[in-house]
């Protein structure tokens, strides 16, 4: 019987598991899987329960179970009529064992479930395993365990798994089977939970004929992997498989039956192979962890993105932000922030990067696009996310900010603009202003309120809101004091029924109690932990939900300074990352140099791009729309689509990269030149704003805080036949920062002669320049680096900067930042030098 090692096994398993394979392969699962996270196999399992057995019932419960000498218990279980003896045939006794000693059937519950408890945590076998379910590459797993490891490894992905359907928990429970289940586990022995395990000598024999008539289609029709099973139960080898492969089809997609090395197939498993034939393959792995590592390696972006589902086709009720917005189209979608926000969901999840391409399938794997009247329709969730408008279908999905009950205002836009807008709303001195933190022997500046806490609160204020509720969402703002956070919509159920409500409706938060009033928008979010201290509570008769964030205690009768606590620093970094990047670059050779082409060649439809040489073309632009475009100047030699990862792996190319990279985004400041926005001559990568007809220019834009902000871009410094003009402008670089593609952005003064806009010659800005730096400060950078995203942004979430044919090339709107705790070198020690991060 030859085998596989493990190396051509995965290479094997990842041929069958790939997502452009129809047929999904099913996995059928032994007690090997659940090895690792601490669970025992048959044979130690079989000498765990005749030890307590003996404990408690031969002895009274008089002694330990550790304490009982093997001589003791294995002697007395030997003794049994029923036991099969021979110490390589132990395992054969775990059946045996449950039928004759686990009785009644409670006790038999409570020490099948304490045996089986994950004693090492869910393994990391299982983990991988259930990315691949959330990935849809497995869909259904069959399994004689009855553990937890399963379940809990695909419940821990919820809400990116929304529903793990569950077969043969109990006699006939098969109301959730289905053949096209997302997630789906078949217990084939039952649960333990339910009283139902079947592992009685009588009850491994066959399995429930229901089960099987249900079952049947699936395995003849997919790929069966099986793994960490021995084979030797009567009811799977031949009430189920044996069936199978005594049918016309005998498994016409194959058998995968993995073994470790060095093991010899169960006789059962021997007799399986000798009736499948050539459909049946032994595969060696290293181990269930072992293989799933190498998987998920092999694996990588492999993802399969199922069509178009329709809630009126289910019975179940369907949540709100599940539902479609009839009056909704694709079109009322913001597609750039759309894009940018799912690539962002993929990288974190480790899924395949979507690209504008896949968009669309993946919005439907999500349910935020569901069939609705025949047409693929955005659901209210949807709108909600990445509407363009989305108070034309939602007016009240707004929220209302007061200080002190005055100056209301409103943020609209969709949840995404509304974060960030709520989040630099927050950041002014006002709102959370900063504190002076005393420590034992020195001060500290600090804000009043954990930046963490008030994004957690702002994220719950916008996801976790009734949104069926026509009121706003609400903040309030007590200077000095406190911040309110209130939602309409109260508890939903089973929560409320966990926490116990004080009479003014405050309750304290529950360990692990947890309820998501909207599934789709928590699992976009992707929110953090909670930190902070706070009061919730329910009002208006608990139709609404309150938290009040405390600011820290005030020290020594003012509200300026407090006492320590641990700070972190929030570092903005003068560089505007890509939040998404074409995957693939289009090479075109031409037959000539472009100098050369007839007028019949319109250039102006291939889009944007660069020459490398006089014959050689890089462009964003997909290939086929490129090459239609230059038509008879394309060689058929050499023009090719590359992946952007093998040219980033070369130094020179990645050169060329950034150069193509750099004309998208001189194309989008050209696109602001209405605006006063110009580049400067030559190859200085600089732009900077030009006077109004020789005047200054005053530009007025909005803020979190305020409309209609007056900025003065360019300045007058002196009048008459002597005037000159301080110009704001910044130069630009294309640049890598942790191996991620950014643009990076220095402020700078252009400054000017009479006519606001041609440069001073080089030796007269240079003494300018040099009396304008001492103006400087931090404050002043900050500001201007936060103008600048907002110019260069429009007040968006991104910038798009590609063209017309060109979807994936997108800027964040805004600069990149980080979280940096400012500890001391030596934890605890307060006569050391705190670092400056």
């Amino acid at each position: 019987m030859s085998t596989q090692t493990q190396q051509s096994s995965v290479r094997i398993l990842s041929s069958i598991l790939r997502s452009d394979n129809e047929a999904r392969p099913v996995l059928l699962l032994g007690a090997g899987a659940s090895f690792s996270s601490g669970v025992p196999m048959a044979a130690p399992s079989v000498m765990r329960l005749a030890k307590r057995v003996y404990a408690e019932r031969e002895l009274g419960g008089n002694v330990l179970p550790e304490q009982v000498k093997l001589a003791e218990w294995q002697s007395w279980l030997q003794s049994h009529a029923w036991f099969i003896k021979g110490e390589e045939r132990l395992a054969e006794n775990f059946p045996l064992v449950v039928e004759h000693l686990l009785n009644p059937r409670e006790y038999r519950t409570r020490l099948l479930l304490d045996l089986l408890q994950p004693s090492n945590g869910i393994g990391q076998g299982y983990k991988r395993l259930a990315e691949f379910v959330m990935r849809g590459l497995i869909r259904t797993v069959m399994t004689v365990n009855f553990d937890t490891c399963l379940p809990t490894a695909l419940n821990n992905l919820r809400p990116h798994i929304r529903h793990v359907a569950e077969v043969n928990r109990g006699p006939g429970d098969l109301r959730e089977f289905g053949l096209f289940n997302r997630a789906q586990i078949v217990w084939l022995h039952g649960r333990a939970e339910q009283y139902t395990d079947r592992n009685e000598q009588g009850e491994v024999e066959k399995l429930d004929p229901r089960l099987v008539k249900q079952l049947a289609p699936l395995i003849e029709s997919s790929p069966l992997i099986v793994m960490g099973y021995r084979g030797a139960e009567p009811s799977v080898m031949e009430h189920l498989l044996g069936r199978t492969a005594k049918g016309a089809q005998r498994f016409k997609n194959g058998i995968y039956w993995c073994i470790r090395d060095g093991e010899t197939p169960h006789p059962n498993v021997a007799a399986l192979q000798r009736a499948v034939g050539r459909n049946f393959q032994l595969l060696e792995i290293d181990g269930f962890d072992e293989v799933m590592a190498d998987l998920t390696i092999e694996l990588e972006g492999e993802d399969a993105y199922p069509s178009s589902r329709s809630p009126e086709a289910s019975s179940v009720s369907v949540a709100f932000d599940d539902q479609p917005a009839t009056d909704a189209t694709f079109d009322d979608l913001d597609h750039p922030v759309m894009l940018a926000t799912m690539r962002e969901y993929c990288a974190k999840l480790g899924r395949a990067p979507v690209t504008s391409e896949t968009l669309r399938s993946l919005l439907i794997e999500q349910g935020l696009i569901v069939g609705h009247n025949g047409v693929e329709t955005p659901t209210s969730g949807c709108v909600l996310l990445f509407g363009k408008d989305p108070q034309r279908f939602f007016r009240h999905a707004i929220v209302g900010a007061t200080i002190g009950g005055k100056k209301r205002q409103i943020f609209s836009g969709n949840l995404i603009d509304q974060r960030r807008q709520l989040i630099e709303w927050f950041e002014a001195s006002d709102i959370n202003p900063t504190l002076r933190v005393k420590g034992r022997n020195r001060h500290q500046d600090m804000p009043a309120y954990s930046h963490r806490a008030l994004v957690e609160l702002v994220v719950n204020l916008l996801v976790h809101r009734d949104y069926e509720v026509a009121k706003p969402a609400g903040i309030d703002v007590r200077p000095g004091s406190t911040i309110t956070f209130q939602n309409p919509g109260g508890l939903i159920e089973p929560l409320g029924r966990r926490l116990n409500l004080q009479s003014d409706g405050r309750f304290s938060p529950e360990p692990n109690a947890t309820a998501l009033r909207n599934r789709a928008l928590c699992d976009i979010f992707l929110t953090q932990e909670l930190g902070g201290e706070a009061i919730f509570s329910l009002a208006d008769g608990g139709r609404s939900f309150r938290v009040t964030l405390a600011q820290a205690s005030a020290s020594a009768g003012t509200t300026t300074i407090a006492r320590d606590d641990r700070p972190v620093g929030t570092y903005v970094i003068n560089v505007l990352p890509f939040a998404a990047l074409p995957d693939r670059v289009s090479i075109i050779r031409l037959l000539a140099p472009l100098r050369t082409r007839s007028r019949d060649v319109a250039i102006g439809e291939a889009g944007t791009f660069i020459h490398r040489g006089e014959t050689e073309l890089w462009s964003f632009v997909p290939l086929p729309i490129i090459t239609a475009a230059l038509g008879p100047l394309v060689a058929d030699v050499d023009t090719r689509a590359v992946s952007r990862v093998e040219l980033e792996a070369d130094a020179d190319q990645r050169r060329v990269m950034s150069w193509l990279i750099r004309k998208h985004f001189e194309r989008h400041l050209r696109s602001l030149e209405a605006q006063g926005l110009i580049l400067e001559d030559g190859k200085r990568r600089r732009a900077y704003f030009e006077g109004r007809d020789g005047s200054p220019r005053r530009l007025v834009y909005d803020t979190p805080r305020r409309r209609g902000v007056a900025r003065e871009v360019v300045k007058q410094r002196a009048d008459g036949s002597r005037a000159w003009f301080e110009n704001e402008g910044f130069s630009y670089e294309i640049t890598q920062v942790a191996g991620e593609w950014a643009v990076r952005i220095k402020p700078f003064y252009m400054f000017t002669g009479r006519d606001a806009r041609k440069p001073l010659p080089a030796f007269t800005r240079t003494a300018r320049a040099t009396r304008r730096m001492k103006l400087d400060r931090n404050k002043n950078v900050d500001d201007d680096l936060a103008f600048w995203a907002r110019f260069l942004a429009s007040g968006r979430t991104t910038i798009d900067i590609g063209d017309e044919h060109v979807d994936d090339l997108l800027l964040e709107g805004s600069f990149l930042t980080v979280d940096i705790p400012e500890t001391g070198l030596l934890a605890g020690d307060e006569d050391q030098d705190r670092m400056s991060a």
